[in-house]
């Protein structure tokens, strides 16, 4: 274990020389120095404060100022636009309703990188050649698995993840119970993600959700048996999650690629396990969050030329050994990365094959309303209606 980590720890500070080396052209002569607030989530891993901290030291005179928001999917919106900021790094699922209300303003990146198609669809101003944030990391849901025998490690479906727990209940854990709005957005994934798993055609490349009351009651029919039959287990929230996969020695879990770093580095530890790998979900929900700049911004060249460094490339590749989902292909193909992260393809795989949630202004109501209605026909047996179809129809018509 220490030697994967120590790998990895190489691999950052070869790829941070390799930026500092390659990126002479950000330095900016100025007469005064000038400070872009960069209001943004929580960041565990490090590595965008890296990139922030060789950003402020090439850049003297340009310094950037995190300030973390603490927010939830309802209220990211409310507490973004309550801070004065340059640049937003916001979720994706958030980009149309800045948008929408003009808190943020297109702009043309400057940069080479082959965006992967889904993360450019739900980033880009269409028919421009502009984009309204540029992709600073993506996400996916994958399928966690334990490993006790290397030797007979076969990666499993989701499908024959659930027919195993007809047999051994109680091994797979994913976010498939809500206690609240700080719940409610890991739920509403995970259940788009089973209904996926049965109809591909419920929710389309686009984020366009079907209409159909009939399709979604056979979508989630088999996810409904499961957690009746308390074959699987339930957790409110990601860190629930994960906790119970710790705590149990669950079999499986469904994540986020960047918990998989911290989680291997617990587990290993274990006796028993050899290893926490990842396989795909048949479609897994795309995530990410993107740099966008304020309307209000009293230096939005300055804040173009801050997006650049922190979405280029060299940040990309940086990001990935922190266990961020790179945005590019140039930073899915470099050999080193491949080297050092086995999981890189699988993770680029999954992003290409993902589907957005519904890119609309009103997201955060439809997500509120979805939660409930999927939540008491899940857990308490309600059957859905045509008002389930009625209450997200009318927030995303």
């Amino acid at each position: 274990m220490a030697e994967l980590y120590s790998r990895r720890s190489f691999l950052a500070g070869v790829l941070t020389a390799g930026m500092l080396s390659t990126s002479a052209g950000y330095f900016l002569t100025r007469r005064r120095t000038i400070t872009l607030t960069l209001a943004t989530g929580v960041d565990p891993t490090g590595g965008r404060q890296l990139l922030v901290t060789m950003w402020n030291l090439l850049n003297p005179d340009t310094q950037i100022r995190p300030i973390e928001v603490n927010s939830s999917t309802r209220d990211q919106y409310d507490k973004f636009v309550e801070t004065r900021a340059d640049i937003y790094n916001l979720d994706v699922i958030h980009v149309p309703r800045f948008v929408d209300a003009e808190r943020i303003i297109s702009f043309e990146p400057h940069n080479d990188i082959s965006l992967l198609a889904p993360i450019r669809r739900v980033c880009e101003r269409p028919g421009t050649g502009e984009f309204w944030a540029a992709p600073f990391n993506s996400d996916v849901g994958m399928l966690f698995r334990r490993v006790t025998d290397k030797r007979g490690d076969a990666e499993p479906t989701l499908e024959d993840v659930l027919a195993a727990s007809v047999r051994v209940p109680g091994q797979f854990a994913g976010q498939l119970d809500t206690v609240g709005q700080q719940t409610d957005e890991a739920f509403v994934v995970n259940v788009l993600e089973h209904a996926l798993a049965q109809d591909d055609a419920i929710l389309d490349a686009d984020g366009v959700l079907s209409y159909g009351l009939g399709q979604w009651r056979d979508a989630l029919g088999p996810l409904a048996e499961a957690i009746r039959a308390e074959r699987i287990v339930t957790a409110a929230g990601e860190a629930d999650t994960t906790r119970a996969f710790q705590q149990d020695t669950l079999r499986y879990m469904r994540h986020w690629p960047v918990t998989l770093r911290s989680i291997q580095e617990a587990e290993r530890a274990k006796r028993g396990t050899e290893d926490i790998r990842l396989g795909r979900l048949p479609v897994g929900i795309l995530g990410g969050q993107s740099l966008a700049i304020a309307a209000d911004t009293d230096h939005r060249a300055e804040a173009e030329r801050a997006i650049h460094f922190l979405t280029d490339t060299p940040a990309q590749k940086l990001l990935a050994s922190f266990g961020f989902a790179p945005t590019g292909v140039d930073a899915y193909t470099d050999a080193a990365l491949q080297a050092s992260l086995p999981q890189l393809n699988r993770i680029r795989f999954a992003v290409e094959g993902s589907r957005p949630r519904p890119m609309h202004p009103r997201y955060a109501e439809f997500a509120a309303r979805f939660a409930d209605h999927t939540r008491r026909f899940l857990h308490e047996g309600e059957q859905l209606t045509q008002r389930f179809i009625q209450d997200i129809q009318e927030v995303l018509k």
